[in-house]
């Protein structure tokens, strides 16, 4: 969902409202019995090149600090440490079924929400790795990336530009988009003004290309789609799709 306050490459880029919407999908998800566990990347590489991308600096904090409406009396009570729990990227926070030492039943995890999985500019150690490992712990669960970039990204010693490059932008690929929002732009290097959006409503829905008009009289603006393909479009359908509405 890369509309500007939820786009790390933008300046309006806002971490709340990131937030507000897991909030939102999460309290959906265990309305329906579901135990999601929210992950959050942890610090990546090793050394002088150890870093956590500084979009997600200290949203494991707010995580905690938010209000969940859990506590008892509250809308959603009992909700947090039973059908919502919080972790990292890796293999070694995926919950499953499991008695622990004092008899308890520990239940699994059933839906896994990752929030912005990204490698980091300078930083050797790709999220790849980790993420691959948490897949084939999480087995055949839902997995959910929200607004991931997971690209190679230029490294302390080029080791993501190199090595196992192509079985990590296989890995990239196999992931599914189930639902897509995205605003358009006139120019690659502008942000604005919006020239209009693209975006995929569910699994099953088609990739559908809309274009921004302005209304007259100053009555604000309007989205009309202009194309729909099975497939993604790429950027030279997009164009001429605007040229020819």
């Amino acid at each position: 969902m890369l509309f500007p306050e939820m786009n790390p490459s933008m300046d309006s880029y806002r971490i709340g409202t990131i937030l507000e919407l897991v909030r939102d999908i999460i309290t959906k998800l265990a309305e329906q019995n579901l135990r999601v566990r929210i992950c959050v990347q942890q610090s990546m590489g090793q050394g002088i090149f150890t870093g956590i991308p500084k979009q997600l600096s200290g949203v494991s904090v707010l995580l905690r600090k938010m209000d969940w409406q859990s506590e008892e009396g509250e809308q959603n009570e009992g909700m947090l440490g039973n059908y919502v729990n919080f972790g990292n990227i890796g293999n070694d926070h995926v919950v499953n079924t499991r008695t622990d030492r004092r008899g308890n039943k520990i239940e699994q995890d059933d839906v896994f929400l990752l929030i912005c999985p990204q490698s980091m500019q300078g930083v050797d150690s790709s999220i790849i790795a980790p993420l691959q490992e948490m897949t084939l712990a999480v087995g055949d669960r839902p997995m959910i990336l929200l607004n991931s970039d997971l690209k190679d990204k230029p490294s302390a010693q080029g080791q993501q530009n190199v090595r196992g490059r192509k079985d990590r932008m296989d890995f990239d690929d196999s992931f599914k988009s189930i639902y897509h929002f995205r605003n358009l732009y006139a120019s690659g290097t502008s942000y604005f003004p919006i020239l209009g959006a693209v975006n995929k409503f569910g699994p099953t829905h088609p990739w559908v290309v809309s274009q921004r008009r302005d209304r007259v009289n100053d009555g604000g603006e309007v989205y009309v789609p202009i194309l729909s393909t099975e497939e993604e479009p790429d950027s030279e359908m997009m164009m001429k799709a605007f040229e020819e509405a």
